[in-house]
């Protein structure tokens, strides 16, 4: 999924969206990747970057390297992202 099409989606959606590669990652981590490998190979928070604030972003990387499924932390990343694609709109329409 790209920038543009996350900027649309629901808390609901963003959260499903962190969970899956969170999900996918994890499964990568359990065949033997490090993360290093992950990384070198494609880098899983690409289209996240330009909504993510920086005070936000080890957050999530630790969130969903460590496989934490907090509500408490989610809501701080969703709540991070909805700061991020707000700014991330206002940048486009200028």
């Amino acid at each position: 999924m790209k920038t543009k099409d996350l900027i649309h989606l629901s808390n609901e959606e963003l959260t499903s969206y962190v969970y899956a590669i969170q999900e996918k990652l994890q499964n990568k981590l359990d065949s033997g990747l490090s993360i290093d490998d992950i990384i070198d190979e494609e880098d899983p928070f690409e289209e996240l970057e330009p909504i993510l604030p920086q005070e936000v972003y080890p957050i999530l990387v630790l969130n969903i390297i460590n496989n934490i499924r907090s509500d408490t932390i989610m809501e701080a990343i969703i709540e991070g992202l909805q700061k991020g694609i707000k700014e991330y709109k206002n940048k486009i329409k200028e």
